[in-house]
């Protein structure tokens, strides 16, 4: 049975991520904020089966998300950007794809 990430979660770690942004073609004003509020987000997920809440709280902003595994769903970036976003499940893995 997969496992239920319902919980409050704290990143370990981050690299390169400056360079992501900057491949994104987000601009330097927005990479040094995006930078400093990622460094300690605060993030809580509540699971139900295949459908997922996760509210993500910087010192910049908070974001909510509401999705079902398999369903693709629209989200803003920082620099407010439209994308598409999409994940999947791999046991105890979860990951997303993001596309403008």
């Amino acid at each position: 049975m997969p496992p239920n990430f319902t919980g409050t979660w704290k990143m370990k770690s981050s690299e390169n991520f400056d360079e992501l942004l900057k491949a994104l073609g987000v601009n330097a004003m927005l990479r040094k904020v995006a930078g400093a509020a990622a460094a300690k987000p605060h993030v809580e997920i509540r699971q139900d089966g295949e459908q997922f809440y996760i509210k993500t709280s910087t010192s910049v902003r908070t974001t909510e998300i509401n999705f079902r595994i398999g369903e693709e769903f629209d989200e803003e970036t920082l620099d407010g950007r439209k994308c598409k976003v999409s994940q999947k499940r791999d046991t105890d893995l979860l990951s997303f794809t993001v596309t403008s």
